[in-house]
């Protein structure tokens, strides 16, 4: 249908905001999620 709940539309750009402030902190770039201390190590 496409219908959304309605707690999940505050939830959609987390992920997000997450990776973006854990690649401003490390300077790593990691495009695959969950993001796990091994991404960072590589």
């Amino acid at each position: 249908m496409g219908t959304r709940g309605i707690g999940e539309i505050g939830i959609v750009g987390t992920a997000a905001a997450i990776t973006n402030a854990a690649h401003h902190a490390t300077g790593v770039r990691v495009r695959d999620l969950p993001l796990t201390l091994d991404h960072f190590l590589r």
